[in-house]
């Protein structure tokens, strides 16, 4: 998604969804309007962004016509992500499923269970988004599937589950939904462990995709006869990863999480080519095995109290040697992407509150706010990757003066780093030495508040002195 993620809203929202095909170009009007307002004003309730009443019932009007689907909506950004896929030889499919909480909006119709809990509460979201390996830049979103899960029938045998339409279906119709690889080209599927379905992997291996996605079963696998390693074979994946010994080693900077600080680790890594077994008695689409390598990444001597980190990766990627085995662990690694998006939706765009009657509008909703989220995301990577280059080419000059003007650590801005930093700073971003770098919140609250100077110059400029 080549866009500018300052780019003014307007602007941004033509590029977005004007090739949008609605049935009526005034509703494609519609569309601009209430997708402009809502990038201006992520956070805002669709009655804020819009500002009045006859603009707020117009948006209404647009999310609820029966005529109109969230693919409609997307329809142009996916064309345009695809596109863009196209341009490189390797990209990578991160993809991820997350839930979105209605329990309070009991007015919303069509709500089913999340997580553990039986009661109709919202719904679920299947996401894939685009990565350019070589500089991580976000291409956008590939597909994307909300659902409403069904809890399995009381008593159900398993015949009868084979034969019903199972949530774990929702990977193998992303790649559907996206299609076939193009010729030339390598499309890597990078995922959790919610993807290790067989069903899933033979319809990769259908439509040419790649795959690299941490094992949850530890199901059956052979090694050839002639591999030096085959004495190691324990008949099972996760018993065979954990036998094969460490052949390297990598120091790790691991984030803070889950009231875990910030630390270092040193994490040991082996591989092994393998064929993986169909399932004996699960589903399958043919009973033919998968030719793929095993990575396991671990940290034998973690800190006392702290459990000890592992990751065992299955990928159809061909490993020669360690480079390229950290290379896929990387590349896992990199999945946590998914969950700032995830965050973006709900938090940057407050997804989940806004107070639309049936579940067609929310998901309309979502397809309008799926690319405003990314563009948080984009400005954060942005801020993150900001170099010497002139602040200029960034921004035009006006904002970079009103920057200057509200941020007082500086007489002059003269690299885009220096710019994205005090832009952050505008947002509540202390910029201590201890501190990380800014997200894309502080960001965001930051170019708002240089936005509304600036919308406030040009008031001024046009208001006649009395």
């Amino acid at each position: 998604m080549e866009q500018e993620p300052l780019q003014h809203a307007d602007e941004w929202a033509a590029q977005t969804f004007g090739a949008a095909e609605l049935g009526d170009p005034r509703r494609t009007d519609r569309l601009l309007k209430v997708s402009s307002a809502l990038a201006t004003t992520p956070s805002g309730s669709l009655p804020h962004a819009l500002q009045t009443w006859g603009e707020t019932q117009g948006a209404y009007r647009l999310l609820n016509l029966d005529a109109i689907t969230y693919q409609d909506i997307l329809a142009p950004h996916w064309s345009q992500v695809y596109g863009e896929a196209t341009q490189h030889w390797r990209t990578l499919l991160l993809a991820d499923t997350t839930e979105f909480d209605f329990s309070t909006h009991h007015a919303l119709k069509g709500r089913g269970p999340m997580g553990n809990s039986k009661k109709d509460i919202g719904f679920s979201l299947h996401t894939v988004l685009a990565m350019n390996p070589h500089n991580q830049q976000i291409l956008g979103c590939m597909t994307l599937s909300p659902f409403i899960r069904q809890l399995a029938p009381v008593g159900e045998t398993k015949a009868e589950r084979k034969k019903r339409e199972r949530e774990s279906h929702v990977w193998e119709e992303s790649v559907r939904q996206i299609g076939r690889v193009p010729e030339h080209h390598q499309w890597v599927y990078v995922s959790d462990s919610g993807s290790d379905v067989y069903t899933f992997w033979q319809t990769c291996e259908d439509l040419e995709y790649d795959f690299v996605l941490r094992v949850a079963q530890d199901r059956n696998v052979e090694i050839s006869q002639g591999d030096a390693q085959a004495r190691l074979d324990e008949g099972h994946l996760k018993a065979l990863a954990r036998t094969l010994p460490g052949v390297d080693a990598h120091l790790v900077h691991i984030p803070a999480q889950h009231a875990q600080p910030k630390r270092e680790a040193l994490l040991q890594m082996n591989f092994q080519k393998v064929r993986v077994q169909p399932p004996v008695n699960g589903a399958c689409l043919r009973k033919t095995e998968i030719v793929a390598w095993v990575v396991r990444v671990w940290e034998p001597s973690p800190p006392e109290g702290q459990e000890p980190l592992e990751w065992i990766v299955l990928t159809t990627l061909p490993i020669t040697c360690p480079s390229e085995a950290w290379e896929v662990v990387q590349w896992y690694g990199w999945r946590w992407l998914l969950e700032d998006f995830h965050k973006a939706l709900k938090t940057g765009c407050r997804m989940e509150q806004h107070n639309l009657q049936s579940m067609q509008a929310q998901w309309n909703l979502l397809a309008i706010l799926t690319p405003i989220a990314l563009r948080l995301l984009l400005i954060r990577q942005a801020a993150q990757q900001a170099t010497e280059i002139p602040a200029g080419n960034v921004v035009s000059q006006e904002a970079i003066q009103a920057v200057i003007l509200l941020d007082h650590r500086h007489r002059n801005i003269v690299t885009a780093e220096h710019l994205w930093r005090a832009i952050a700073r505008l947002g509540g971003y202390l910029d201590r030495k201890s501190d990380g770098p800014p997200g894309w919140q502080t960001l965001w609250k930051g170019w708002m508040r240089v936005m509304d100077v600036l919308e406030g110059v040009h008031l001024a400029a046009r208001l006649h002195p009395s």
